[in-house]
């Protein structure tokens, strides 16, 4: 078996492993971050075992790929509470950097561009880790939801208790 697929091997089972954890430990941004990872990981691999073209830095469809998870991220990030999405559009952004990077220089090895998104992936994968450890094992709904919109309409219901209780 060649390095790449042990260094293959080794990426999907932390992938997943994370996945998974995030999953059942996590609350819903967790979810939908681990959905991302694992759709994008795939879709990917997937590209990558069907033609090897797709190894290339800035190839059109894995830098789509790449694109709509930054923009993801990015979304995630904006709509939720966590602070993780905010590393993991970060890491993201910096794959995405990278990759235009590595099309404007073409003298970058192969083995470098690759290492490279590799990192980052896998610190992406680390703030999601962290994200879904935080979770507290009692968390009520609206920190498992991680929505804003739930966290202001719980502190403007609060807010509006606290008034009633002083009067």
């Amino acid at each position: 078996m060649s390095m790449s697929w042990v260094l293959a091997l080794t990426y999907n089972a932390v992938l997943l492993s994370v996945g998974g954890y995030a999953w059942v430990r996590g609350g819903r941004p967790e979810r939908i971050g681990a959905a991302i990872n694992i759709a994008a990981s795939f879709a990917t691999g997937a590209l990558q075992l069907i033609d090897r073209r797709h190894y290339a830095p800035a190839e059109a469809i894995v830098l789509g790929i790449d694109v709509v998870v930054a923009i993801s991220f990015y979304w995630l990030a904006i709509r939720t509470t966590r602070f993780w999405p905010i590393w993991a559009f970060g890491f993201a952004l910096a794959n995405l950097i990278m990759t235009v990077a590595a099309l404007l220089l073409p003298g970058v090895s192969l083995f470098a561009y690759h290492s490279g998104l590799s990192a980052y992936a896998y610190l992406a994968l680390g703030a999601l880790l962290l994200g879904a450890w935080r979770m507290p094992p009692g968390a009520d709904d609206v920190l498992k939801n991680g929505s804003r919109r739930a966290w202001f309409a719980k502190e403007k219901l609060r807010e509006h208790s606290q008034l009633n209780s002083n009067v």
